[in-house]
């Protein structure tokens, strides 16, 4: 399976058994269980082709009774490919906010159809259970992975420009500090696929919102302004800015007090891979990825 990458440096290893997915080399080496998911269910390495459709989130449009057997069977694949099974998944509930969930043992296992989570509207969760298995969901919205070795603990937090706004992954990394006495120093970050800075167009709102709340200093490194044209094809004076998902959650975790050789960054954009990920910003929504993360250590 061939993706387009945004620069040659090797980030992930593809894996086309089973069901399809990649996994970080960073975190492969230190032993813990990871990947995230595309839209194929299988793939023929013979012939160089796949069978896409793979659904793994319950979508606003879908029944939920009729879409969850399906969902969670295909997630429960994933998961066994990992080692794991959805017995142990404690997962996101993907509403754009900077909340993080400490999971307990009760957190443990899918909810049946239609409960009330009391982690409602938390886009990450972090925890100091063997084995647990997080999850989040997207489709240009990165996952960013935090892991420790040294306190044996796991975080996973959903990062949209809202959350990277509001520093998520700093968030996490500050419970896991208060909650499981980790150092940030001995933790690991991995960045995952998500939309480039090149196919992100915002609104000037979303600069003003990022100088204030973050400094201009930091609006200026993260948002650049790209030509651009109105519906109806004239040049917008000075253009709109592109925001870099990216660098902002990486700015976010150095800062956080993770170290810049700790820190792996995706060199995978959805939007430019639309045909093997799913998109919101390239109309190709069907379904989301599945970002997964198992608190096992092999080492």
């Amino acid at each position: 399976m061939k993706l387009r990458f945004s620069e040659n440096s090797k980030v992930f290893t593809i894996h086309t058994d089973g069901i399809p997915y990649l996994s970080f080399d960073m975190l492969d080496e230190l032993g813990v269980p990871n990947l995230y998911s595309t839209r194929y269910i299988s793939w023929d390495a013979e012939n160089g082709n796949g069978i896409t459709g793979l659904r793994t989130a319950i979508m606003k449009t879908e029944d939920p009774a009729e879409a969850a057997p399906v969902c969670r069977a295909n997630r429960d694949a994933l998961a066994r490919q990992l080692g794991s099974s959805l017995a142990m998944e404690i997962s996101t509930d993907q509403k754009h906010t900077n909340y993080v969930h400490v999971a307990s043992g009760e957190d443990l296992g899918v909810p049946p159809v239609g409960s009330v989570l009391h982690r409602q509207f938390v886009d990450g969760v972090v925890t100091d259970i063997p084995d647990a298995l997080l999850t989040a969901f997207g489709g240009d919205c990165p996952p960013v992975y935090i892991v420790d070795p040294v306190k044996k603990t796991a975080g996973l937090v959903h990062a949209g420009w809202k959350g990277t706004l509001g520093k998520i992954p700093q968030v996490a990394v500050a419970q896991m500090v208060v909650k499981f006495g980790c150092d940030p120093s001995d933790m690991y970050a991995a960045i995952g696929p998500g939309v480039c800075k090149d196919c992100y167009e915002m609104g000037d709102e979303v600069y003003d919102a990022f100088a204030a709340q973050w400094s201009r200093e930091d609006a200026d490194r993260i948002l650049s302004r790209y030509p651009a044209k109105d519906g109806d094809g004239r040049e917008i004076p000075g253009g709109k800015y592109h925001l870099d998902l990216r660098e902002a959650n990486r700015l976010t975790l150095l800062r956080a007090g993770i170290p810049e050789d700790h820190i792996a960054v995706s060199n995978v954009c959805t939007m430019c891979n639309v045909d093997k990920f799913y998109s919101y910003r390239g109309r190709r929504l069907e379904n989301e990825q599945a970002a997964m993360l198992v608190n096992h250590w092999e080492r």
